[in-house]
C-alpha cells in the first residue's frame, strides 16, 4: 500500500532540512580547521624562546625570521578563511607593530572553544555575541593593568621595546637597537599631532657589511647604492649645497618612436655633434644661473640619466651629481630637504632647491662608500637609520625589527599606558571572565567562560616554547593571581616565575593587547556567521 503525498512531501522536507543542516554544519567546521592549521603553524614562534621558520620562495630565496606578519605573508593560502588569519596579522601590525603572532594564536584558541560550544548545540549568533561581551569585559579589565607612561621617561621606553626585541633574531643586540628607536621615534614627534607619529618620516637604509653593532640614526638623509658621480673629477664633497631634484635627463633628447638616423657626410656628424652639445650647455647654464650646486636626479627608464657631456660641463661649474634616485624615494627627499620636484628645465629656479648643510661620500669601517647628507633645514624632522649586518638575511631580519621597535614606540604615543608582558595580563583577564561567568547563567555563562580558558593559550605558548611543563606553569601563575599578584608572569631569564614582571623590564604597550584582543574577537566572530561557501563563476 503507497504513503499519502502529504506523507511523503513531508518526509522530503525533514531530509532535506537535515542535509541543509549538515551541510552548513560541514562548512563551519571546515572554515574553523582551516583557520586553526595557520594558527597551530606560527604558534611555536610566540615568544622569547619561540623558534624561527626558514621560507624559501619560488626563486630559491631564502627567509628566516619569527615575525607572525611576514611569516604569514609568505605563505601561499588558498581557503579563504586562513586568508583571514594572514588579515588580522597584518592590521595587527599595521595598528601596533608588535603581537603579530599572539593576535592569530589567540585566534586559534578562540576558535577550538568554538568547536566544543558548537558540539554542545550552542548557536553560532549565541557564541558570537557571547564572545563579544566577554571582549568588552576584557578591556575594562586591562585598564587595571595599565601604568602611565611618561614620554619624557627614555627607559621606560627602552625597556618597552627591548621587550618586543627579546623574541626576535638580533635580541642580542637589543641594548642598541632600542635606544637607536626610541630617539628616532621622540624626534619625529609633532606638537601638533602628539597623539600619532607618522613612520614615513623614519626612512630605514640598508647596506650589506660590518656588523648590527655599526647601525646608526642619521640626522638627514643617507644613500646606500646611488654615489656621487667621478667622472670628469667630480665633487665629492660640497658645503652649504643648495639642492635640486630633477626629473628630467640631461642627456641629449630621443624621438617618441624607435628610428634610426643615416648619415652620409661627416659634416651632417658635425652638425649632430654640435646641436647635442649646444643642448648640453644650455642646460647646465640654467642648473647654474638656479644657483644649484648638488643635483638629484631620478631614475629613467626611457635614456640615460646623464652623458659624459653633461657630467664633464657640471664638474667644471663644480655641481655634484648623484643619478639614479628611486621614485619611491622622492617624496621623502623631498620633505626632508623642502625641496620641490623639478620636471622640466625651464621651471628650475631658487626657490625650488633645499638646503642642507654638508654632502658628502662618507668611508664605513669595512671601506664600503655611502652618499650623507646632512644639516637639515629647521623645520625638517625627518630622519635616516643606516642598518649594517654581516650577510643579506641578517641584514633583511634587523630591518624588520627595527621598524617593529619604532611600531612599539609610536603605539606608546598613541595610547600612553603600559602593562606587564610574560602572560600576566592574559592570566588576569583570564580570572576575571571567570569570575564574570559565575555571575551569568545559560549559553551566555558558557561563551564567557571559553572566552577565559583561550586566553590562557599565551602563557601555555610561551611556557611551551620555554622548554618548561606549560600546564605547572599556568597553573601556578593562576594561583599567583588569586593571590592578587597580578603583576606575577613568566621570567624568561630565568625560566621561572616572577611575583612581578616589571621588575625585570617586561612590559609592552597596552595597545598591543587590546589591539590583538579586539583584532581576533572580531575574525572569530565572522568566521562563526559563514553558514556556506558559495563560487562565484565571475
Amino acid at each position: 500500500m503507497s504513503q499519502p503525498p502529504q506523507a511523503s512531501q513531508s518526509q522530503q522536507q525533514k531530509a532535506n532540512t537535515f542535509n541543509k543542516s549538515e551541510k552548513t554544519k560541514d562548512i563551519r567546521l571546515t572554515n574553523i580547521q582551516a583557520a586553526k592549521a595557520v594558527s597551530d603553524a606560527i604558534r611555536t614562534s610566540l615568544g622569547p624562546r619561540g623558534m624561527d621558520k626558514m621560507i624559501q620562495d619560488a626563486k630559491g630565496e631564502v627567509l628566516i625570521t619569527n615575525d607572525g606578519a611576514t611569516i604569514l605573508k609568505q605563505m601561499d593560502l588558498v581557503h579563504p578563511t586562513a586568508k583571514m588569519l594572514v588579515e588580522i596579522s597584518h592590521a595587527q601590525d599595521v595598528e601596533a607593530g608588535d603581537g603579530t603572532t599572539s593576535v592569530v594564536v589567540f585566534a586559534g584558541a578562540l576558535l577550538k572553544s568554538c568547536e566544543v560550544l558548537l558540539e554542545k548545540g550552542i548557536h553560532p549568533t549565541t557564541i558570537s555575541e557571547g564572545f563579544q561581551y566577554a571582549l568588552e569585559n576584557a578591556l575594562e579589565a586591562l585598564d587595571e593593568l595599565k601604568k602611565p607612561v611618561d614620554l619624557e621617561n627614555k627607559q621606560q621606553l627602552i625597556e618597552c621595546v627591548q621587550t618586543a626585541l627579546s623574541s626576535k633574531v638580533v635580541s642580542s643586540n637589543s641594548a642598541q637597537l632600542a635606544p637607536l628607536a626610541v630617539d628616532a621615534v621622540l624626534r619625529i614627534v609633532d606638537p601638533l599631532k602628539p597623539d600619532n607619529v607618522d613612520l614615513k618620516d623614519i626612512k630605514i637604509v640598508k647596506k650589506l657589511g660590518g656588523t648590527i653593532d655599526d647601525t646608526e640614526l642619521v640626522e638627514g638623509i643617507v644613500f646606500s647604492n646611488q654615489k656621487a658621480s667621478q667622472t670628469a673629477g667630480g665633487p665629492q664633497k660640497i658645503e652649504n649645497a643648495k639642492v635640486a631634484l630633477l626629473q628630467f635627463c640631461l642627456s641629449a633628447p630621443k624621438t617618441d618612436v624607435e628610428n634610426s638616423i643615416a648619415i652620409k657626410d661627416y659634416t651632417e656628424m658635425d652638425k649632430i655633434l654640435k646641436e647635442e652639445r649646444k643642448y648640453i650647455i644650455d642646460l647646465v647654464k640654467k642648473i647654474v644661473a638656479s644657483g644649484a650646486n648638488v643635483l638629484l636626479i631620478q631614475k629613467s627608464i626611457l635614456r640615460d640619466a646623464v652623458n659624459d657631456l653633461s657630467l664633464h660641463f657640471l664638474a667644471k661649474k663644480g655641481i655634484m651629481v648623484v643619478k639614479d634616485i628611486e621614485r619611491e624615494d622622492v617624496e621623502f627627499i623631498s620633505k626632508t630637504l623642502c625641496l620641490v620636484p623639478v620636471a622640466h628645465i625651464d621651471q628650475l629656479t631658487p626657490e625650488k632647491l633645499g638646503n642642507a648643510g654638508l654632502v658628502e661620500t662618507v668611508f664605513l669601517n669595512d671601506e664600503s662608500k655611502v652618499l650623507r647628507i646632512t644639516g637639515m633645514p629647521i623645520q625638517s624632522k625627518a630622519l635616516t637609520i643606516l642598518v649594517r649586518g654581516s650577510n643579506q638575511l641578517v641584514l633583511d631580519e634587523a630591518d624588520r625589527s627595527i621598524h617593529d621597535a619604532l611600531c612599539v614606540v609610536r603605539s606608546l604615543v598613541k595610547s600612553k599606558g603600559l602593562i606587564p608582558g610574560g602572560g600576566a595580563p592574559e592570566i588576569h583577564l583570564s580570572l576575571k571572565l571567570t569570575q564574570k561567568a559565575n555571575t551569568l547563567t545559560g549559553a551566555r555563562s558558557m561563551c564567557v567562560r571559553a572566552f577565559a580558558e583561550a586566553l590562557e593559550v599565551i602563557p601555555y605558548t610561551l611556557a611551551e616554547n620555554a622548554g618548561l611543563n606549560p600546564i605547572n606553569v599556568v597553573t601556578e601563575l593562576r594561583n599567583r593571581h588569586l593571590k592578587s599578584q597580578k603583576f606575577a608572569g613568566i621570567g624568561m631569564k630565568k625560566n621561572n616565575i616572577v611575583d612581578d614582571i616589571t621588575n625585570e623590564q617586561v612590559v609592552q604597550p597596552i595597545l598591543v593587547t587590546r589591539s590583538a584582543l579586539s583584532l581576533a574577537t572580531e575574525c572569530v566572530r565572522m568566521i562563526l556567521k559563514i553558514d556556506d561557501l558559495v563560487i562565484s563563476a565571475r
